[in-house]
């Protein structure tokens, strides 16, 4: 009697199963051969008073192959939905990377053409500085180039050892010489004019100076007119010149007329040495340091004697 109970049962239960399964298949519906046995078998346990014993051996004899098969369907879904999302993750990191990228990007070419322009600003500057620093200041021009030494033996002796200037004097001249000349010398212009007179009359500074004064302001605003100190002497013969030239060279100093200057070669000369032929009248040496001098005080330094 079990058999056919058993028999019957399982006849009910194809019965009851196909028209489910056909409904299903109609309605297109995508479940699992496993899910609907488990549907069917619930549903008709259900509905029909069989008993709890035939029920769960029926459940247990059937659902043995359709177990095996839902498990493996259900692990190929997860592996299936898991790679989609590795997928869509990985696009998602790619597009965020790229997004973030490009601001990077475009901040480091800013950066680089902000350094760029720097550096060309550097390089500009010290272009520049290097410009500047390779021109030469100019140095000025003396106002007056040419020179005129007025004197006595003294100034003969200049003349004839420094190249380059030109004179008016005559050995063993005194103020009287001097003032005879007074009147050619006043008509030059444009020139360096340096008087070296007082060694042959070293007593007679006032009348020096009285002559001095008669100078036009014309001719003493048209030339650089300098009076240079009567220089010193040596040897047993004329060293004690030295007092009386010393004087003479203080008076002329302190009283000269405003606009005539005043050219100190005798402390100079004391102070460096000096060679003389006789202890009065120089070596060429002398000459030429006196010369140079004078081209120094005249603002031409670059004046060779």
């Amino acid at each position: 009697m079990m058999g056919m109970e058993k028999k019957n049962n399982k006849f009910i239960l194809l019965m009851l199963l196909l028209p489910l399964a056909v409904v299903l298949i109609a309605a297109g519906c995508k479940k699992k051969e496993g899910e609907l046995y488990q549907f069917v078998v619930t549903s008709v346990t259900k509905s029909e008073s069989v008993p709890s014993e035939t029920f769960v051996e029926t459940a247990a004899s059937e659902s043995a192959v359709p177990a095996e098969s839902t498990t493996e369907e259900t692990t190929e879904e997860t592996t299936e939905e898991e790679t989609s999302e590795e997928t869509t993750t990985k696009a998602e990191v790619k597009a965020e990377t790229k997004k973030t990228a490009k601001p990077s990007v475009k901040a480091t070419k800013a950066t680089t053409k902000a350094a760029k322009k720097t550096t060309k600003t550097t390089k500009t500057t010290k272009k520049t500085t290097k410009k500047k620093k390779a021109t030469p200041t100019p140095t000025p021009k003396p106002k007056y180039s040419g020179y005129l030494f007025v004197g006595d033996s003294r100034t003969v002796g200049l003349d004839e050892a420094v190249s380059g200037v030109s004179s008016i004097a005559k050995v063993g001249a005194g103020v009287t010489y001097f003032k005879s000349i007074v009147s050619d010398v006043i008509k030059v212009r444009g020139k360096n004019i340096i008087f070296n007179f007082g060694v042959n009359d070293r007593d007679r500074y006032k009348d020096y100076i009285a002559v001095y004064k008669t100078f036009p302001k014309e001719f003493i605003q048209n030339n650089n007119v300098i009076v240079m100190s009567v220089n010193p002497t040596d040897g047993t013969k004329y060293k004690s010149w030295n007092a009386d030239i010393d004087k003479f060279n203080a008076y002329i100093k302190k009283n000269l007329p405003s606009g005539i200057k005043y050219l100190d070669t005798n402390s100079t000369l004391k102070k460096e040495g000096f060679q003389t032929r006789d202890g009065c009248h120089y070596k060429p040496v002398t000459y030429k340091r006196i010369a140079q001098l004078t081209f120094i005080f005249c603002g031409d330094k670059n004046k060779k004697p």
